[in-house]
């Protein structure tokens, strides 16, 4: 604390943003759902926020020592076996509590950290604020290092919205994106790009029947795909004869792309309901159709007042010389 007390507060403020902002250079963009219950970026950037303001953040801390940071960085790239399995953590809505108490919030921190814990990703904890924001994006995708690759786990149902997972870290000098894009005719698309690396890395879909394609810093697509049995839906990895390797373990009886999503599902979360938005030129037309309904309306009316004012205006209003 003395030694904190020293420090210029300005630079002591620019200190507290510069880490914060590395902290958020890895997260979660998700689209906005109108579906009751759903959970949106508000909620998932507040809890992220609770969540790591509980723990050290030992790389930045000013009395870690240079040996402890780059023992931090090794510790970092033991990922193994974190997180896992097809229940991403979107569907635990114990984790996804109110935080408007201080017993609430911190119910919620333990829930996370616990959760992670057991999941896997004790190791990326014990690291402190930049491990535990690594397992908490590779929660919320369902995904999980294991054998030299990354395994994106989430079954093919839940991707009726967009998400854009940034900087999930492979390594201490690779930094992977991973996006997911609803597209119109309702069928869920793969993104990659590799957002930093330092060595070449290459990926296959579900199943990976195909060959390994290598990844760069443009965007690679992939289609999503639902093996029998369920699969991982993505494979990365910078073992190329590995990756190669990976079908012959899979044991795929039944491989195709993914149906697409029910229109009900998708206007359940852009609308709200699930009758769906309707196109612009339909309501543009129920205007103008009201419009020319009032129109005619008012014609009517003014025909039927002033006609029969002229009616009587003729009959009474002769002149008999």
């Amino acid at each position: 604390i003395q030694k904190v007390s020293k420090i210029n507060p300005v630079q002591l403020k620019q200190d507290h943003i510069d880490v914060w902002y590395k902290l958020w250079n890895t997260g979660l963009t998700i689209s906005v759902s109108k579906a009751t219950g759903a959970i949106n970026g508000d909620k998932i950037n507040a809890t992220i926020y609770y969540v790591l303001s509980n723990v050290r953040s030992l790389s930045s801390e000013v009395n870690t020592t240079h040996a402890k940071k780059n023992e931090v960085t090794k510790q970092l790239e033991n990922v193994e076996g974190c997180f896992g399995g097809y229940h991403h953590t979107f569907q635990a809505l114990n984790l996804w509590g109110s935080l408007t108490s201080f017993s609430e919030i911190s119910t919620i921190v333990q829930f996370w950290l616990l959760t992670l814990e057991k999941r896997g990703c004790h190791k990326l904890i014990s690291t402190g604020a930049d491990g535990v924001m690594q397992a908490m994006v590779l929660s919320f995708g369902g995904f999980r290092f294991s054998a030299h690759h990354l395994e994106f786990n989430i079954h093919p149902k839940f991707l009726h919205r967009d998400y854009f997972f940034r900087r999930i870290g492979y390594g201490s000098q690779t930094f992977i994106n991973i996006s997911v894009t609803l597209q119109e005719n309702n069928k869920a698309i793969l993104g990659v790009t590799l957002d930093k690396s330092d060595k070449s890395y290459y990926a296959c879909d579900g199943g990976c029947i195909d060959d390994p394609v290598q990844l760069g810093n443009s965007i690679t697509y992939f289609p999503v795909k639902l093996t029998e049995p369920v699969t991982a839906i993505l494979f990365i990895t910078s073992d190329r004869r590995h990756m190669e390797l990976i079908k012959h373990t899979l044991h795929v009886k039944e491989i195709a792309e993914a149906p697409a999503h029910e229109h009900h599902i998708i206007a359940l979360h852009r609308h709200g309901h699930h009758l769906g938005g309707l196109p612009t030129l339909f309501w543009a037309s129920v205007i103008f159709l009201i419009i020319i309904f009032h129109l005619f309306l008012c014609k009517l009316v003014y025909n039927e007042y002033y006609g029969k004012q002229d009616k009587y205006r003729n009959r009474y209003g002769k002149s008999y010389t």
